[in-house]
């Protein structure tokens, strides 16, 4: 766990700080839209890549391999003096980055008693937190002092020690108490695109037979449970593509200093480590439906009073944000990150817990990169207050859907 803290540290400021860049290189809002939206989009493919490896192959080989592709290609960002160049590894970064994450998932679920998974798990979670709050803080004061294309070379000092740290400590074999998955293998792939009604599936074996997914399928109880979480985590990701992609973008355009965006940014993980500090325990004795309830109003309320700020001062803007950014990305957002996620450790257990975990983190992916790709249009086209509303709105959907759930 040592090194997901260590890699923690890179991680998260990486995206704010290439979003500067960006603009620093004379980019724009859109060109900002497109590197995120082209991370995300790598995500897909990498999180399926990454799943179907740590069941074929040595968990420890995955990691140091993704923790020293990564090394590699933050370096070569501080030599990117072009704004296509520096996309482009920032794909590549997001690409190996995301190595460790199912490795470190399926480490808590073999190692730790089901009745303790939210608190693992929130642990994990909070240790990576820890790492993003040095990220963002070391990058706030540096950011003062020297050129952002020089901090990446001192984030990849940190990369490298997570692959030294993985190095020295991971264990090749991993062993412990049968994987408990997160979805069954390609029955659970076919009902998340049963729940798209506009989706035609071949039902095999008969070649020529093609039905419509009826949504009066989802209103039947208790068959209706999973594919309603599915689909309310789905909603939640792609309003965070929607918000988290350009937030940092329209608070610099308002005239704030970077270091204040960073600030802010800072903030919000503080608030996010406390939460996940407490929220294990609290969850052991709480619904974590209810708990997701109020997280997803928590957080869909914050994002349109933050939207609002956009339109008043920039003083105002700043006041409101680091008001409101810790509750949405903090408190909400730590909350609903170890409820949804026990919910889903809860509903199914299965075999190729890699794949299974991988097919899930493309789920993930794919809302991410439909916010994220929406967001640059809705932005420029309609303004920021728009974009924050509309992901605000589908927080409370979202959260509507965690209210009816019931477990079957």
């Amino acid at each position: 766990m040592i090194s997901a803290l260590l890699f923690g540290v890179v991680s998260l400021p990486i995206s704010t700080l290439l979003s500067l860049e960006i603009l620093n290189l004379g980019g724009n809002t859109i060109d900002v839209d497109y590197a995120i939206s082209l991370s995300n989009a790598v995500l897909i493919p990498a999180s399926l890549f990454w799943g179907y490896a740590s069941d074929r192959f040595d968990i420890r080989s995955i990691i140091l391999i993704g923790f020293g592709v990564s090394s590699v290609s933050l370096y070569l960002m501080a030599l990117a003096c072009s704004i296509i160049l520096l996309i482009i590894l920032y794909a590549l970064f997001t690409f190996f980055s995301v190595s460790y994450s199912t490795p470190m998932n399926l480490l808590v679920i073999e190692t730790t008693e089901k009745s303790r998974w939210a608190e693992s798990f929130s642990k994990l979670s909070m240790l990576t937190s820890i790492g993003n709050l040095v990220g963002l803080i070391l990058s706030t004061i540096l950011v003062i002092f020297i050129h952002i294309y020089e901090i990446y070379i001192v984030l990849s000092i940190f990369s490298i020690a997570a692959f030294i740290s993985a190095y020295l400590f991971t264990p090749r074999v991993f062993m412990g108490i049968e994987r408990v998955s997160i979805v069954h293998h390609k029955e659970s792939f076919f009902t998340r695109l049963k729940m798209h009604p506009l989706f035609f599936v071949h039902i095999p074996p008969n070649l020529h037979n093609f039905k419509m997914f009826k949504l009066s399928r989802l209103l039947k109880k208790p068959i209706n449970y999973l594919p309603l979480l599915y689909l309310a985590i789905f909603i939640f990701y792609i309003s965070s593509g929607l918000f988290n992609t350009l937030y940092p973008v329209s608070l610099y355009t308002k005239g704030l200093d970077k270091s204040i965006v960073l600030g802010i940014i800072t903030e919000g993980m503080i608030a996010e480590i406390l939460t996940f500090h407490l929220i294990g325990k609290y969850l052991e004795k709480k619904d974590e439906r209810e708990t997701s309830f109020r997280a997803l109003l928590l957080r869909g309320s914050s994002y349109i009073a933050m939207g609002i700020s956009t339109i008043l001062s920039a003083s105002f803007t700043e006041i409101l944000g680091m008001l409101f950014y810790p509750l949405a990305a903090g408190v909400a957002f730590s909350a609903y990150y170890s409820a949804s996620n026990t919910l889903i450790f809860k509903a199914i257990g299965g075999r190729n817990q890699g794949r299974s975990l991988g097919v899930y983190s493309t789920l993930v992916g794919v809302a991410l990169f439909l916010g994220s790709f929406a967001s640059g249009f809705i932005s420029t086209r309609f303004g920021f207050i728009t974009n924050f509303a509309i992901a605000g709105i589908l927080l409370f959907i979202s959260a509507f859907i965690f209210k009816i759930l019931e477990e079957g």
